[in-house]
């Protein structure tokens, strides 16, 4: 009885120094390595703190780790790797497909933080200066409490976006270099994405000034084109088919600049541009 009671002391304390080092094992295996190349946030940053900084980027643009990080390429494995894999897969058939390949861990492709090579990264040290700059400028310049004060965030500019460029300024953009039909399919496709999420402004104003403008420099295709999709999206617009009247006059289509007239009267009644254009073009 004493025999197999130490036997089975001696198996229970294998057992228990085997987990031990097991345990050990994978903790070591898991523990991430400590931040290099750090150059903006201090070098004491713990890895929990830099992820913090970047998980406020990433919900800031809207983008992944990639978006700034260089992503490790795993070599591929030799043949004798392959055979010494395939061998322990055989052994150990719970284990197969575990760190498979080089250079990944559990969650797929593993990243080169440390890279500087995506010019994406360069900018982002950047824009964090430039937040520090503005935020230490306020703090100066207005005369509150800093707890009164609101302070520039990424989030304050980005809202989303990697880009932060505003609605009219990238439309412009498109219609110049790609022309109108681009032009309002990147509306169509905007506003169906981020309509709801205020990354940019999808209100009536926006349309109708570009249509302004490009009437206030002889484009009036531009006009109708800005127009015509102003007007599908605010049927009630009474300025819009105001100004639908004016392209239509510089396209010489005088029909037209009356039906819109009289639309515009239709929505709002009281509006004395409608009324006067209209007087003029039925004498």
């Amino acid at each position: 009885m004493q025999t197999l009671r130490s036997a089975v002391l001696a198996g229970l304390k294998a057992c228990t120094a085997t987990a031990l080092f097991a345990t050990l094992a994978v903790a070591q295996e898991a523990a991430p390595p400590a931040p290099k190349n750090l150059q903006i946030l201090p070098k004491t940053a713990s890895n929990q703190d830099v992820l913090g900084v970047m998980q406020t980027f990433t919900r800031a643009l809207g983008v992944g780790c990639t978006y700034c990080h260089v992503e490790q390429t795993a070599p591929l494995l030799t043949v004798e790797e392959q055979q010494a894999a395939a061998a322990a897969a055989a052994a150990n058939p719970q284990q197969a497909g575990r760190g498979r390949g080089r250079g990944r861990g559990r969650g797929g492709p593993q990243m080169d933080y440390a890279s500087d090579d995506r010019r994406q990264k360069q900018i982002a040290r950047t824009m964090v200066l430039m937040t520090r700059d503005i935020n230490a400028a306020l703090n100066k310049g207005i005369h509150k409490p800093a707890s009164e004060i609101v302070h520039v965030q990424c989030m304050t500019c980005h809202r989303g976006i990697p880009v932060p460029q505003q609605l009219p300024d990238l439309l412009r953009q498109t219609m110049l270099g790609k022309g109108e039909g681009a032009a309002v399919a990147q509306y169509r496709e905007l506003r169906q994405i981020y309509l709801n999420t205020g990354a940019y402004d999808f209100k009536e104003q926006v349309l109708l000034d570009l249509g302004r403008e490009s009437l206030a420099t002889q484009k009036p295709d531009d006009a109708l084109a800005w127009l015509q999709l102003n007007a599908e999206f605010f049927p009630q617009s009474a300025a819009t088919y105001v100004e639908l009247s004016k392209a239509h006059l510089v396209k010489r289509d005088r029909d037209s600049a009356i039906a819109d007239l009289t639309k515009a009267l239709a929505i709002d009644p009281s509006n004395a541009d409608a009324k006067r254009q209209l007087q003029t073009l039925r004498k």
